[in-house]
């Protein structure tokens, strides 16, 4: 049976990453895991330079201040489940998918657990689905967690 020691948990500000959390810490606690939160946030207004007055100034450090706050929250409630502490990792890279994935290569973990939404259709279409791009190309096993739409 595969040893399970390091896990990676990328969250992002969308509406219940709590649950991921909690999951992973489930987990973490059960196997005696060490956890790793990840919040990537892609460089901001990707449309400049293709709208006209598209801008960047200032974002990037507004979008770096919420992740930090995010990454706090998350600590937080992984204090509450009793974990003592976990590594934060935040970082600016687009797609989000390939900073996972990056990470999970590098970090050799042997599990990411992370939310998906589920989405169909359209809204799939435009926005992506950064879980399943994990999916696919993951050097590890991955644990997504069906957070449903608020």
């Amino acid at each position: 049976m595969h040893q399970i020691s390091r896990v990676l948990v990328p969250i992002s500000h969308a509406a219940g990453h709590e649950l991921v959390i909690e999951y992973a810490c489930v987990l973490a606690k059960g196997m005696g895991a060490h956890l790793t939160l990840l919040h990537v946030y892609e460089p901001p207004n990707a449309m400049v330079g293709i709208v006209p007055g598209a801008t960047v100034a200032g974002e990037t450090a507004a979008e770096h201040a919420l992740g930090d706050q995010l990454l706090d929250r998350a600590a937080e409630q992984i204090r509450a489940a009793g974990i003592a502490s976990a590594d934060r990792i935040l970082e600016r890279e687009s797609p989000a998918s390939k900073a996972i994935l990056d990470h999970a290569r590098t970090g050799k973990f042997d599990l990411i657990v992370m939310g998906t939404h589920g989405r169909k259709g359209v809204s799939r279409l435009v926005l992506g689905s950064v879980a399943e791009q994990v999916l696919r190309a993951a050097p590890c096993p991955v644990l997504t967690v069906h957070v449903p739409a608020s």
